[in-house]
This record gives C-alpha cells, structure tokens and sequence, in this order.
C-alpha cells in the first residue's frame, strides 16, 4: 500500500525518468548497475522520503513531492559518488600516470603541510611574511616540476577517460550554458574593470597589500563594519524577507573547517558552518553568501523547482543575487569592499583556465600575471603561491559556478553603480 500511494504522488514514469538519467551517469562511467536496480533504489528513497515528511512539523519548507524528489536525488548522488571513488595507496599507487603524478606531488608536499603552511603564513603579520616564506627554505623548482607534470596528466586523464577537457568537463558538471562562459570570456575585462572603479577608498594601501604575500582583502580594511554578531546578520536577512521569516527558526549554526550551508532533509532544516579559523568579519560576510543559499533554497522548493537536477551553477547564480543585494542594503561601503572577494574568484578562474591550455610555461609569472589583471592597481612580477593553492590542486575549476554567477549578476545588475 505504501508504494501504491507513492507512485500515486510521484508517478511511475516520473521515478523512472529520474533513475534513467542516473542510469546514464553510471553507464558513462563504466559502474556496473541496472535501471531496474536504480528504479528499485529510487522507490525506497521515496518511501523513506514520505515516512519521514509524515513526521515533520509544519512548517514545512516545500511540497510532498518536491521533498521526495530531492531525496531521491541525494540518495542517488550519494550512490553514484561511492561507486565512482577512486581511492589511491600511496605506497602502491595505480600504474595510470595522473595518480602517480597526484602521489609524487603530495607525497613532497602534503596536504596536511600545505593547510598548515597556509594557516601559519595566514596567522603572520602580512609585512613579516617574505621573511617567513623564506625561512622555509622551500623546495619551489623542484614542487613546480612536479606540480606541471600533475597538471599535464590530469589533463590527458580526462581528455581519455571523459573525451572532455577538465574545463570542459566542470562547465557540464556544473550544468553552466556554453553562452554565459562564452560571455565571460568576451566581457570579463569589463567587469574586472567595474569592480575595480568600485572597491572603497580605504586610504594609502600599504606596501604588502597587492604583493604575493597577501590575498587583499577590503572587508578588513573597513573602518566601520555594519554587524556585531550572527544573530543581527539573520534577523537583518529574514527582515529584508519577510515572507519567509516563518522558517528562520530552521537555520543552525556551528563552527568547522570551512563555511557552507547543507539542507538537512531529515529535520527539514539548514545547517550553516562557519569557518572557525576565519576573522569575525569574513564569518559574518560568509554567513550573508550562506542564508542567500537558504533564501534561495526556500524561494526554488516554494516554486516547486528541482533543485538538484537544476545544478550548482543555478544555485550558485540565485544565492549570488540575493548576497549582493543583501551587502548593499546593509552597506554600500560593504557591498564595494566584497568586490574584492569576487576579483579573487575571478583571478583563479582565469589562470586554470590558461594553465589547462599550456601548462610547460612559467607558472609563478602566469599566477602574477592573472592576479594583475584582475586588481589593476597591482605590479607582481611572480608568485608562487599556487603551490599552496589546496582548490587548485585537488578540485580544478571548483570556483567556476561561483565566478559565472558572479560575473552576470555584478555585470547585469551593478553596471549603472556609480
């Protein structure tokens, strides 16, 4: 009787449409499954699914059958990326040249290392950080070398195993229009440049601030900041919607490793995390980025939209309008100061992009050069801190969604900003 009524909600064909284009995924890579094993796993996820919104306490953030299809979803994602998981031994790594090149890099510099160079340089006054950097005594030619030939190998794994390059293969993961990436190559300069005419006057700009020993970052150069604690940041946000203020008692914070926002469907709750080693200031702006996912996430379930097969970048492009209407509601001065941290997505953007096309170039000019291009009032002739880059080296294009939605939004909606 259970499987009747969520077929009823649901439908057959809507449970199997779901299970085929998952059946696709796991066709392409070579995990050996059957539709009928995916239909049977979709169907107990639903079951599940509607047992559980049975029990949940109004009110409820979205539909029956929106709930159940976002279920099925995660369950199947959860399925496909445990099956797809290549775990590595580094002391008997496969023969296949991009794993041994992902073995030879960490084995000299391994991440545990890199976070922890990271957090002690970050934890350094920035005028002091040459000094420290050069107390290191680091192996650079030799980590370059080897950080070139993991770039070359990545490259010619996924071009034989996906048919795709890794840009190529990141614009379809994160389902981006091949017209939104074409218009950020052609228009990007143009918003760099508006971004740049943007960012406050914050006085004379120390020595350090544009060097390759320090990230900028005009957030922290405010002489006013607009909030005091999480709790004004969500009550600021739920008041500039009240339409879903019933639901702001659902969102959770804790402390952790980095900041994100997870829908627990269980509870039918948010859980937002926030980055316990960041300054009170990039916590606070990184709890605005987060509750504009919850925004949004409440907006698409509202709307009946799914979510999940909509994709990251359509996420990431509706929490980004809501983040920066948000900053510049609360702050004109902040909204121009968070420009910063765009022009820092960007810069990453362009230069995978242009190592992906040569990676046997001068790697430490190319990461200063595309810094220059995108805070004009910069001269670095190189830096080598792409060594320590944990994104860069482990998810190649993993900022892509973030850096399209930001470049449409700021180039659609904040051109006219004087």
């Amino acid at each position: 009787m259970r499987i009747v009524k969520i077929r009823m909600m649901l439908s057959k064909e809507l449970i199997r449409k779901i299970a085929s284009e998952y059946y696709q995924k796991y066709q392409k890579e070579g995990v050996n499954i059957t539709l009928s094993q995916l239909i049977k796993k979709a169907e107990i996820s639903a079951q599940k699914a509607e047992n559980n919104y049975l029990k949940l306490k109004p009110p409820k953030t979205s539909s029956e059958e929106i709930y159940l299809i976002y279920w099925i979803r995660e369950a199947l994602d959860k399925d496909f990326a445990r099956r797809t998981l290549i775990t590595i031994d580094y002391k008997n790594p496969p023969p296949e040249p991009y794993f041994q090149a992902l073995v030879e890099y960490f084995s000299l510099l391994p991440l545990e290392l890199i976070r922890k160079l990271n957090q002690e340089i970050n934890n350094t006054p920035p005028i002091d950080r040459k000094k420290l950097w050069e107390s290191f005594n680091f192996p650079v030619k030799e980590v370059e070398n080897k950080f070139i030939r993991l770039i070359l190998t990545r490259r010619d794994y996924f071009l034989k195993k996906k048919q795709l390059s890794p840009l190529e293969a990141s614009l379809k993961q994160f389902k981006i229009p091949r017209r939104s990436y074409q218009r950020f190559l052609q228009d990007r300069d143009e918003v760099i440049k508006l971004c740049n005419r943007l960012l406050p006057d914050t006085g004379k700009m120390p020595t350090w601030f544009y060097s390759e020993f320090n990230l900028p970052c005009f957030v922290c150069r405010l002489t006013k900041f607009p909030l005091k604690d999480f709790k004004q940041a969500i009550d600021f946000v739920f008041q500039k919607y009240p339409c879903f203020s019933v639901f702001k008692p659902k969102v959770k914070i804790k402390m952790g490793e980095a900041t994100f926002v997870k829908y627990e469907k269980i509870t039918d709750s948010f859980l937002i995390t926030i980055d316990k080693y960041a300054n009170f200031r990039h916590q606070l702006v990184g709890l605005i980025h987060e509750l504009s996912h919850v925004i949004n996430l409440l907006k698409d379930f509202q709307n009946r939209i799914d979510v999940l097969q909509k994709g990251k970048y359509f996420q990431e492009r509706g929490a980004v309008k809501i983040e920066l209407s948000l900053l510049k509601a609360l702050s004109e001065n902040l909204f121009r100061a968070s420009l910063s941290k765009i022009l820092l997505t960007f810069w990453r953007v362009i230069f995978e992009i242009d190592l992906y096309k040569n990676p046997n170039q001068d790697i430490e000019r190319l990461y200063a050069y595309t810094f220059n291009l995108c805070f004009r009032k910069a001269n670095q002739k190189r830096n080598r801190f792409y060594i320590l880059n944990e994104r860069i080296l482990t998810a190649p294009f993993s900022t892509l969604p973030h850096t399209i939605a930001y470049f449409e939004i700021v180039q659609k909606n904040f051109s006219s900003t004087q």
